[in-house]
């Protein structure tokens, strides 16, 4: 959770700080989000960071917020399509919860200051806000590169309306969201609803979502504030990653004298070519007008089944003028069951034919968190405090299903056997037959049993009037997992050993005017790696650590906002797949231990408003360094990181019409610039994704109908219809499309 109030709230960026009895009275207003924080595309405060709504300005960390304008204005139905202008981001096409930060991958997404797993859906978010770095003391077991919480919309006292929007595009997309809030003097409620219905652009896809959300709001006692978020969301879709992300060798494919079945290492090794790449390229094998195979799924019946559900429920208090008590606890489900292709079939034999079986998966997860924290404000001669010191217990139960083999192993889901496909020429096999008809059943389940008890303190200090601003802190993280099988397997899980780490922060900022601040910033991080491989060895958890060093903005009375910051990231006792392994035995996963990674570089993040209606955003990161700098395999020291590439540069501008002939309309439009970038982080697979540019367009037209305000918008996205890849899995970018929607208040 956050460490909250380690910094706080503080004067706004155009005035000089000020010292006195009043500024240590901390206001409940600064715990919750609220709509006049944010002007257009850039938030000036940020909740994430801190537990407050802080000045970025002010803050010794590198901050990213969206607001919902932007969501909105982009037409993102995913978390993922608006992270896409956040520097320093990589995200994946075909599986939204998987985030790459300054080149770290992996489930970093939270709700509302909680881990969620999956269905990162822009239903009911208010804004994103990214924070950068190792910010473990924040929240917790998380990966060094940094974190995103998207905060939902809450119930808004002394008011009273909503509004309602339909959504039609490409491919047969159809979208509607409704959304009602009634809030008097002490007690608000806010209701949400939406669903889709939709199409793909490749065969056999289709996406079916529904969406239900709530939250409440209650002043019981003076200064003091009950909020209740509760949220479900149910998703139906073709599996994205049983899409063929084709790759191969370009000595093999093609190559009529290879044996018919003969796989690629083997051929490789076979005919002088044991230390190339086992794949070098992404295969093109479909033929056709389709020649990389980007519209080609492993059929209508391989699906993926998503439903959580979450409630949150919060608690602040303020004890007197300087101290503040919050109490959060959290309860989440998130159920998820996929049927699709595994195994060989990203792996064309050298004659086209693809080798591929289907695979079922599941898992059901629950998780539960309780939190206290108290945040003190004092002041000690002419110097301001924030003292925060906190506690934060979660539980979560992870039960997966699978089947004995004939060793008595305990195998992940339920696997056909394999088969071989020449997509020019067969029909595909019938996933739910070769499910049906194999002989591995669900017969037993795994449970995985995660503890985390953590400790949190934190001292934020101001000096020279608020011009010099210091953070240290420091959490103490108890972390312990245990895996258990209804009856005795060959290959139990190692149990993971208790992990008990102390990770520290250290920041400080000086503003060198007060629209202008320099600031550097140092922590770690503690992850724990939640894999286990074909024998059943736990991975050990991975150590990070990171520093910032920078400039932010906040000049022309704040019209120009941003940052600039050099970051290095380090993480250590990594666990890596070992591909190599995972061909010559036929069994799966094998891992290579005790790797580190390490990524520098920088990264420029500004808004601009020119005029009150011309807004512009421009982000450009590049690295400097990314790639394994520590391996036990000689040969992976040096290899860049995955789908991580060198230079983004992204653009977003929307300009509204407000005179003449054209009052009412807006235009806008998007670029994003992407170096090429190495599929995966082995040295046995070298294949490279292109450099890609992609153009998106805006045109909005606000007008009234019988009294009520409704606006018009149409999004085209990808205009030049650019063929690209992205992602920690290769996927497929969305080719040309186009979004329209009409949208009312009453």
């Amino acid at each position: 959770m956050l460490l909250s109030g380690a910094l706080h709230g503080a004067a706004p960026a155009t005035a000089p700080a000020r010292a006195g009895a009043s500024d240590d009275v901390i206001k409940l207003s600064e715990f919750t989000v609220a709509s006049d924080r944010a002007s257009g595309y850039r938030a000036q405060s940020a909740i994430t960071a801190t537990g407050f709504g802080t000045n970025i300005i002010d803050t010794p960390v590198t901050i990213n917020v969206l607001t919902g304008e932007f969501v909105q204005d982009i037409g993102a139905n995913l978390q993922s399509e608006a992270l896409r202008y956040v520097p320093g981001i990589q995200t994946n096409p075909n599986y939204e919860s998987y985030i790459n930060i300054r080149g770290f991958s992996g489930l970093q997404s939270y709700r509302n200051g909680q881990y969620r797993r999956q269905l990162y859906s822009t239903w009911g978010m208010d804004r994103i806000e990214v924070i950068k770095g190792s910010s473990s003391i924040f929240f917790g077991l998380v990966r060094p590169g940094g974190v995103v919480n998207y905060i939902s919309k809450k119930a808004e006292f002394k008011s009273q309306g909503g509004d309602a929007r339909v959504s039609v595009g490409s491919w047969e997309f159809m979208k509607g969201e409704l959304n009602y809030n009634i809030g008097g003097e002490n007690v608000a409620a806010r209701f949400g609803a939406g669903a889709i219905d939709a199409g793909g652009w490749r065969n056999d896809d289709f996406k079916r979502e529904t969406y239900l959300g709530g939250a409440f709001a209650w002043r019981p006692f003076k200064d003091g504030l009950l909020t209740v978020d509760l949220e479900t969301v149910r998703r139906v879709n073709q599996d994205r990653e049983s899409a063929a992300v084709l790759r191969s060798n370009s000595r093999y494919l093609g190559n009529a004298a290879v044996p018919a079945n003969t796989a690629p290492r083997a051929w490789l090794n076979a005919n002088g070519f044991a230390t190339a790449p086992t794949f070098d390229i992404f295969a093109p094998v479909f033929g056709g007008d389709d020649p990389y195979g980007r519209k080609v799924t492993m059929g209508k019946e391989t699906y993926s089944f998503y439903q959580s559900y979450t409630a949150d429920l919060e608690y602040t208090q303020k004890v007197f003028d300087g101290l503040v008590y919050q109490l959060q606890w959290n309860f989440a489900i998130d159920d998820f069951e996929i049927l699709r292709s595994i195994g060989g079939d990203q792996e064309p034999f050298a004659d086209g034919t693809v080798r591929f079986r289907f695979g079922n998966f599941a898992n059901y997860r629950d998780s539960y968190n309780f939190d206290n924290k108290f945040t003190y404000r004092f002041a000690l001669g002419p110097t301001q405090h924030t003292a925060s010191f906190g506690q934060e217990s979660q539980r979560v139960h992870q039960d997966t299903p699978g089947w004995f083999d004939t060793a008595g192993r305990f195998q992940d889901g339920r696997y056909g056997a394999f088969a071989v496909w020449n997509p020019r020429t067969q029909a595909l096999r019938n996933a739910a037959q070769e499910r049906a008809a194999s002989a591995e059943t669900w017969n037993i389940f795994r449970r995985r049993t995660e503890k985390l008890l953590g400790y949190y303190v934190g001292l934020q200090s101001e000096f020279a009037e608020g011009r010099l601003r210091t953070i240290i802190g420091a959490r103490r993280n108890e972390y312990s997992r245990k895996s258990y099988y209804e009856r005795t397997v060959a290959n139990p899980e190692g149990a993971t050993p208790k992990t008990k780490e102390t990770t520290p922060l250290y920041g400080a900022l000086f503003k060198i005017t007060p629209q202008l601040s320099a600031f550097a910033m140092y922590s770690e991080s503690l992850e724990p790696q939640l894999g286990a491989d074909a024998d059943g060895r736990g991975l050990d958890p991975v150590k990070g650590k990171g520093y910032d060093i920078g400039l932010k903005s906040a000049l022309l009375d704040g019209r120009l906002a941003g940052s600039v910051s050099f970051y290095g990231v380090k993480r250590e006792d990594i666990s890596t797949r070992d591909s190599a392994r995972e061909v010559a035995t036929a069994r799966q996963p094998w891992f290579i231990y005790g790797d580190a990674e390490e990524s520098q570089g920088i990264e420029f993040d500004f808004s601009y408003n020119p005029m009150t209606n011309w807004q512009i955003m421009v982000g450009y990161s590049h690295a400097t360094k990314a790639e394994t700098v520590t391996s036990v395999t000689p040969a992976r020291v040096g290899l860049p990181l995955a789908a991580f590439p060198k230079d983004v540069f992204s653009v977003w501008t929307k300009y509204d019409v407000r005179s003449g002939a054209l009052n009412g309309w807006s235009f806008g439009g998007g670029l994003r610039d992407s170096s090429s970038a190495r599929f995966v982080a082995d040295q046995n697979v070298t294949a490279t994704m292109k450099g890609y540019t992609t153009i998106d367009l805006l045109v909005q037209y606000r007008f009234k109908f019988t009294g009520r305000d409704v606006s018009a918008q149409l999004n085209v996205r990808n205009l030049t219809d650019e063929e690209y890849r992205e992602g920690n899995m290769g996927g497929w970018g969305d080719p040309r499309n186009f979004l329209f929607s009409l949208g009312t208040k009453f």
